[in-house]
């Protein structure tokens, strides 16, 4: 819409100021998610700060006129030396004489562009906005009167400056507001027309958005959002089903029922026991004796059958045929089939470096691996000394299948990662192809198994729960409930991981200890968010993952305002912790290292920040 396209607008609008805001933020405060509850311009006429529009950024620096439309979402960040503005919120009504209603999917609506700059003549600008302050505080008739013909003054003064320098707008996209309004306030009750009442749209406009888009209605959206958060409930609390229907916005629980069983083919209550199920599996994933999960020496889970034994496993089994004894062959099940193995190899060549880890602890060591990226060292500096003269392999990106044939193995371990050349490692040595994420004792069993130390293999997973089961109830009585986040600085943003990654499981699934809201997600391992978001954060412990690659990074973020800002750091409660370590070496070394420093960090009070 073009500044000529707009004046026919302003000038047959009704314009009714709502309210008049003087506000002063002292260094380090901010604004976070304030949605717009009408049209608003904010005039900032001291100090310096970030503020967005709808995640549109603009810096203010001694003087910044914003507007906005109802709906629009409003943050201010990185207040460096106090902020002085004046809110004005106003409401227009186009009301030309004899003629329709305005329709909003029809023409462009100046009262909801967005747009920001710095004015020329801020001075004539900023006497209006005091005086209109000044006797809105008054509150009588006549000088709410006087409030609307200053209003039409400053309007006029910014659009013609406005003119003058060319500024262009930003048109307003209801789709998205409305998607993140659902997704914030999803529990609230909303119908369609309320929501486009609320963004300053057309309802049939935003139906079409959404449909064009998304394929689905903004109702069905929500009743989508509201099913999914639903079911986060259900798999991380014991909440009763009533109360959960209340916290997503039903308060008919059987209503919700219904709904529930419609989108996902099961009730609450069998979604529930799913659950419950698939946790018990997941605390006894390789179907041992409950010794596994007890003290005392575990045994393996077996099925016989004539003259094979098959010791099953989540993802696959080693199968053992041709009598007893060293004669014995092997059969590995992995990602790309079955292997065959003559008899227990003695030299691995592993291409992700956690095998590294996961072979040591059963006493045995690959002859070549694929080094690390995350740090200078080539390999784990924890297990620096005992592998003196392994060879290097490439990288787990790019493996030096040269170098991998001159380790001469008698069999390769890969990872998906390792996929596009699988047949060329094969040509090498036999080879299993692991998956990369994989619960580490599942994959430590299997590669008892593969060398003959089953035994071995099963101590270790023994040892580690019971060593997680003292400290979970350490840190039960310790923390109280309290919020555990793990972060990664990274590519100039905050990789957050969910509880679905495989570190983090370690925090929420071994330890037992509560995620942030905006860490729970069991459908992917990890979200990028912004330095900006960390406050909405809001965990109450925090490890920060650090290495080679993001260390500038992290420490540019931990200088910053909102850094300091954050209740966690203020509180000491923050712990930074390397990256390679609790990330790359994903083995029963590496994972009881890391065990070890949470409970440093997390049952020592007087901790420091490292």
């Amino acid at each position: 819409m073009t500044f000529q396209d707009q004046m026919p607008l302003w000038n047959d609008a009704a314009l009714q100021v709502l309210d008049v805001r003087h506000r002063m933020m002292r260094p380090g405060e901010s604004l976070r998610a304030y949605r717009l509850p009408s049209s608003l311009f904010l005039f900032a006429t001291r100090g310096k700060a970030l503020v967005l529009i709808d995640e549109i950024a603009y810096e203010a620096n001694s003087c910044l006129v914003c507007h906005a439309g109802k709906g629009a979402m409003l943050d201010i960040a990185r207040v460096a030396e106090g902020l002085e503005y004046y809110m004005v919120f106003y409401k227009a009504v186009w009301a030309a004489p004899g003629r329709e209603p305005l329709r909003l999917d029809q023409t462009d609506n100046p009262f909801h562009l967005q747009y920001g700059f710095v004015p020329q003549y801020p001075l004539s600008l900023y006497w209006k906005a005091e005086e209109m302050n000044r006797y809105w505080q008054q509150g009588g008739m006549l000088e709410t009167f006087h409030v609307k013909a200053l209003f039409h003054q400053f309007v006029y003064e910014l659009l013609r400056q406005r003119h003058d320098r060319g500024e262009g707008a930003v048109q307003p996209n209801p789709l998205s507001q409305a998607i993140r309004y659902i997704e914030e306030c999803y529990a609230e009750p909303l119908t369609l027309p309320a929501l486009a009442a609320m963004l300053g749209c057309n309802a049939r406009r935003l139906q079409r958005l959404f449909n064009a888009k998304l394929h689905v209605g903004p109702m069905e959206y929500l009743i989508r959002v509201r099913l999914d958060k639903a079911k986060l409930l259900l798999q991380h609390t014991d909440v009763p089903i009533v109360r959960i229907a209340e916290a997503v916005g039903y308060s008919d629980s059987y209503y919700f029922s219904r709904l529930f069983k419609k989108y996902f083919g099961v009730s609450p209550r069998q979604f529930q026991e799913q659950v419950r199920q698939a946790e018990r599996r997941r605390q006894n994933p390789f179907h041992l004796s409950q010794s596994y999960i007890v003290p005392g020496i575990a045994q393996m889970y077996s099925n016989t059958s004539e003259d094979e034994t098959h010791y099953q496993l989540q993802s696959g089994a080693v199968v053992y045929k041709g009598g007893v004894g060293p004669n014995r062959r092997r059969y590995i099940k992995h990602l790309k089939g079955e292997t065959e193995l003559k008899r227990a190899p003695q030299r691995i060549a592993v291409l992700d470096c956690q095998y590294i880890d996961q072979l040591l602890a059963l006493g045995e060591r690959p002859v070549g691996s694929v080094s690390g990226t995350t740090d200078a060292m080539k390999f784990p500096e924890y297990l620096s000394d005992r592998l003196a003269g392994i060879q290097v392999l490439g990288t787990k990106e790019a493996p030096d299948l040269a170098a991998v044939a001159r380790s001469a193995p008698d069999l390769i371990i890969c990872t998906e990662f390792q996929e596009s050349v699988y047949e060329e490692l094969s040509r090498i040595a036999p080879t299993v192809m692991f998956d990369r994420y994989e619960d580490w004792r599942i994959t430590l069993l299997t590669l008892g198994q593969m060398v003959g130390k089953e035994r071995e293999a099963m101590n270790v997973v023994n040892e580690y729960n019971r060593k997680i089961a003292a400290l979970k109830a350490a840190l039960a009585g310790n923390l109280g409930g309290e919020t555990v986040a793990l972060i990664r600085p990274r590519d100039n943003k905050i990789r957050l991981h969910m509880t679905a990654h495989r570190t983090a499981k370690i925090l929420y699934r071994d330890l037992g200890m509560a995620a942030p809201a905006m860490a729970v997600d069991d459908r992917k391992t990890s979200s990028y968010i912004s330095l900006d978001a960390m406050p909405k954060l809001n965990a109450d412990r925090l490890f920060v993952l650090k290495d080679d690659t993001n260390a500038e990074l992290t420490d540019r973020y931990q200088q910053t305002a909102v850094w300091n800002d954050l209740s966690v750091v203020q509180a000491n409660r923050v712990r930074t912790v390397n990256t390679t370590l609790w990330i790359g070496y994903y083995g029963p070394i590496a994972v009881n290292r890391v065990v070890d420093e949470i409970a440093e960090a997390l049952l020592q009070p007087n901790s420091k920040t490292s």
